[in-house]
């Protein structure tokens, strides 16, 4: 049964989380329709993954997610998460299109929830940790978006609502996001490093590693700030349209491709 005061909005820590030798992705967007993505995510959580002692995703893990008691929708991934957090850490974020993920998920695939921004310290030095949107301040109307639905009473009402009205939800949001996202110059819909630069000021970071924009790189903004972009996932059979991972070497973030 719900809880009447625990929604998602409430839920999570914002660290600092110690890390020792952490793997970063983001933007995988895993949902039934994509099964060729959700068999390359586990590929990559025996191999890639298994060999660094923590996982942290960066949000929009999922496509969608209308609650956890619908986790058994993906019960898959979730047995496979289970079974990498017995001997490794696992961190796990919202994104625009998971957010209402909550500590129940969390517990069930043994993870820690991080609030959306996190700080992680890796040997003495802070990461700033996030899934990207809430820096892509040049969008009035998708930030307007964004704080409604991050909100307490927004979620507590919908965790309320039948799964097939939640679903119908999820599914427009989706669409009107494609049809707004289409006509938008891309600058609006990418991140104001100046947003970011403050962010990592203010909770002395010398390096964000954020998802979200689906523009992979790493390049260094005027603060002086290392920016780490995740790329998103799509997979067709075992062939790899898009995808990639960040570690760190030396203190610096690495994006890898994916095999």
């Amino acid at each position: 049964m719900l809880s009447p005061f625990t929604v998602p909005a409430l839920e999570g820590t914002a660290g600092p989380v110690t890390l020792n030798d952490p793997v970063f992705i983001s933007d995988l967007h895993l949902s039934h329709s994509e099964p060729d993505t959700i068999n390359a995510f586990l590929r990559f959580l025996e191999h890639e993954a298994a060999e660094h002692a923590e996982l942290l995703i960066l949000g929009d893990f999922f496509d969608y997610w209308i609650g956890d008691d619908a986790s058994y929708t993906m019960a898959a991934v979730a047995d496979a998460l289970r079974a990498y957090s017995a001997s490794h850490g696992l961190y796990i974020m919202h994104g625009n299109r998971d957010f209402m993920m909550g500590e129940r998920f969390a517990r069930e695939i043994g993870a820690t929830l991080l609030r959306d921004p996190a700080v992680g310290v890796l040997r003495g030095e802070r990461i700033l940790l996030s899934h990207g949107d809430l820096w892509c301040t040049f969008d009035a109307d998708y930030q307007k978006v964004r704080r409604r639905v991050r909100s307490v009473w927004w979620q507590w009402i919908m965790l309320r609502l039948p799964l097939k009205k939640r679903l119908q939800v999820a599914e427009d949001a989706r669409a009107r996001s494609r049809t707004r996202k289409s006509v938008k110059a891309a600058y609006i819909t990418d991140v104001d490093e100046r947003a970011l630069d403050e962010a990592a000021r203010n909770l002395e970071a010398a390096v964000v590693i954020h998802g979200h924009t689906h523009r992979p790189g790493i390049t260094t903004t005027a603060g002086g700030v290392i920016r780490a972009v995740l790329p998103d996932w799509h997979f067709e059979e075992a062939n790899c349209i898009r995808g990639g991972w960040i570690g760190i070497e030396a203190n610096r973030p690495v994006l890898h491709p994916m095999k």
